[in-house]
């Protein structure tokens, strides 16, 4: 009898072991990592950057790893739902970093709604103050559960990284600028030898500071302003040279859209579609 007990006690302990390691597996693979699936493909060394649709001219951006979830910006507030439920459904549980570039509500319209529905660990803002009701309600959720956030202003230019994906964070020169847009962060991403640049809605005067960061080439560039022409748009394009380029509205203004297409730019739109870029290996792919 001794025996058989013994032989009850080992099975029982075999069976804890086996579920307590399924928990654990379990756990692991639902995390931020994201080993398994995602979009179709192996996520395991992947980037995925998604500028999504919106009901007008306007910017959403999703930077997306195995590590982390990065936004840029969050649109309109009349696409706040759309965006967050967009967000969900690429199964981001939680954000790293939000850039809010400036305080235009086609910047910031959805931020309060996503602060709502997800913990986000860092915040990057300017420092412009427009007044608007928009701008103090959300500086009013971000005064919310201060412990939880980190908010910030930054005077010079910053490295993040998150895993593979580096970020250099260049934040405007002067205290005081005339128009909003002057005010706007730009960002240079960069993972598996492809990179990035999104130029918020930098009009001529913050162009030229942005000139005067001896920007690299660039495989994708969010063009500045939603494509208008502001002065100095066609010196940026010049100097990025980017293989790929995102226009946040219907289409560019003539003088933007000429510039990018006698470099052979490949142009795409956020007027009623998403656009998708990933880099897996070194390669780059669009959809």
């Amino acid at each position: 009898m001794g025996f058989w007990k013994e032989r009850r006690r080992q099975q029982v302990r075999r069976v804890l072991c086996l579920l307590f390691l399924s928990i654990c597996f379990f756990v692991s693979g639902c995390g931020k990592n994201r080993e398994n699936v995602q979009n179709g493909q192996d996520s395991a060394k992947v980037l995925d950057v998604w500028f999504f649709a919106c009901s007008e001219d306007a910017d959403s951006i999703l930077l997306q790893t195995p590590e982390a979830d990065v936004v840029i910006d969050t649109g309109v507030e009349a696409d706040s739902e759309d965006f967050v439920k967009k967000l969900k459904e690429l199964q981001v549980d939680d954000i790293e970093l939000l850039i809010l570039t400036h305080p235009d509500k086609d910047h910031i319209g959805g931020a309060e709604q996503l602060l709502e529905q997800f913990p986000v660990e860092q915040v990057i803002q300017t420092s412009c103050e427009k007044g608007s009701e928009l701008q103090e309600t959300l500086n009013e959720k971000l005064l919310e559960n201060p412990g939880e956030k980190q908010v910030q202003i930054p005077e010079t230019v910053q490295e993040r990284a998150f895993g593979e994906l580096q970020l250099t964070i260049y934040p405007p020169k002067e205290k005081e600028y005339k128009n909003s847009n002057n005010y706007s962060i730009g960002v240079l991403a960069r993972f598996g030898g492809k990179s990035f640049f999104f130029a918020g809605d930098a009009k001529k005067k913050r162009i030229e500071e942005l000139l005067e960061e001896s920007l690299p080439d660039v495989d994708v560039y969010k063009v500045a302003h939603h494509g208008r022409d502001n002065g100095a748009s066609e010196e940026l394009i010049e100097q990025l040279q980017p293989e790929f380029a995102v226009v946040t509205a219907a289409r560019a203004e003539e003088k933007t859209e000429n510039a990018l297409s006698q470099l052979g730019t490949e142009i795409f739109s956020t007027y009623e579609r998403d656009v998708h870029f990933s880099v897996k290996d070194g390669v780059l792919d669009v959809r």
